[in-house]
């Protein structure tokens, strides 16, 4: 494969002209322009394109600046795009990771993700990215609103498929999905509640709290939910990888005896006080910690916790408060 030339002014597209074994195709690289409504060619001059490169729709402050430096000095701020139109040609999305919902990762206006109907690998239905068998959810545009079921279908979701859903307020979960990726909805500022069908075999939840199906591991803490007050059920054993990120409505956990890992994901702007349990084993890197640029917990005081907890690197780096030991 052979990256024959780039151009940077067909229909404010980055373009990129790609030989291999003597086909010729282009690829999507950068979307410049400012307009709400982008529709991808199916070809440009007869040569078919056929993929979009990852990031390729993001970061709009770095288009502005791409812009000006393809000589359109008095450029608008792009507008936020709302709808993207995939054609039939369009057989890959993002770099070769897979990680196709990286591509629209910063699209926080976008609303509808439509795909051609003849497409082979893609589709779409209520605006939402999906492969062409509907096994696997690629991308929820982070603009829509409101709640939202996942098709029966699905049983994997693909990294970032829910990054930055800042307008999703309710999750339905089937009961075939396998895999939900850590952190997944932890920037889902206003999702309240997560409901998974009884007959999941790996997930569960309770009080709109999302856990593994024995209800051992919290997995996510909706952040979007309005209580200030949530006590751990006596079941849950490990905390997952960021489960209870920007819950900012939260002054409070109480955490059960019998709590034996954390695995860092406490940045809640409103937390107080915290007490670890005297059975808790391991608190991970960064789980409270309190960065100089970004405030995840500055209004944590105390940290009441055992001497025999083994902490991760830097696991309180940044926490200005109180130790108070318990033993």
């Amino acid at each position: 494969m052979a990256i024959i030339e780039v151009t940077n002014d067909y229909d404010d597209f980055s373009i990129f002209l790609v030989e291999s074994e003597g086909r010729y195709s282009f690829t999507i690289d950068i979307y410049y322009g400012n307009s709400k409504k982008v529709f991808v060619p199916d070809s440009i001059e007869g040569i078919p394109v056929t993929k979009i490169a990852s990031g390729a729709f993001s970061d709009y402050k770095r288009y502005e600046s791409i812009t000006n430096y393809l000589r359109f000095k008095n450029t608008i701020l792009p507008k936020k795009i709302t709808n993207i139109t995939i054609p039939n040609s369009i057989v890959h999305i993002g770099d070769i990771d897979g990680s196709e919902s990286e591509t629209f990762s910063d699209c926080y206006e976008l609303k509808k993700i439509i795909v051609d109907e003849q497409n082979p690998v893609f589709t779409s239905e209520e605006g939402v990215l999906f492969d062409k068998n509907k096994t696997t959810l690629i991308k929820y545009p982070s603009g829509k609103k409101g709640s939202y079921t996942i098709p029966d279908s699905v049983n994997n979701i693909k990294r970032g498929a829910f990054g930055y859903c800042s307008k999703l307020t309710k999750l339905n979960i089937p009961k075939d999905l396998m895999f939900i990726e850590y952190g997944e909805f932890d920037m889902c500022k206003k999702l309240t509640d997560f409901v998974v069908n009884e007959n999941n075999p790996m997930y569960s939840s309770k009080d709109g709290v999302l856990f593994n199906k024995e209800g051992t591991t919290l997995l996510q803490y909706p952040c979007g939910n309005k209580r200030k007050n949530y006590v751990v059920p006596d079941s849950v054993v490990v905390i997952g990888e960021d489960a209870c990120n920007y819950c900012n409505s939260l002054t409070s956990i109480i955490f059960p005896e019998g709590l034996k890992f954390i695995f860092g994901g406490f940045r809640c702007k409103r937390l107080r006080a915290i007490t670890l349990p005297m059975s808790l084993l391991y608190l991970d890197e960064n789980a409270f910690e309190d960065c100089p640029f970004i405030k995840y917990c500055p209004n944590l005081k105390t940290i009441t916790l055992s001497r025999n907890t083994k902490m991760g690197y830097k696991a309180l780096e940044g926490f200005t408060g109180e130790l108070i030991y318990r033993d």
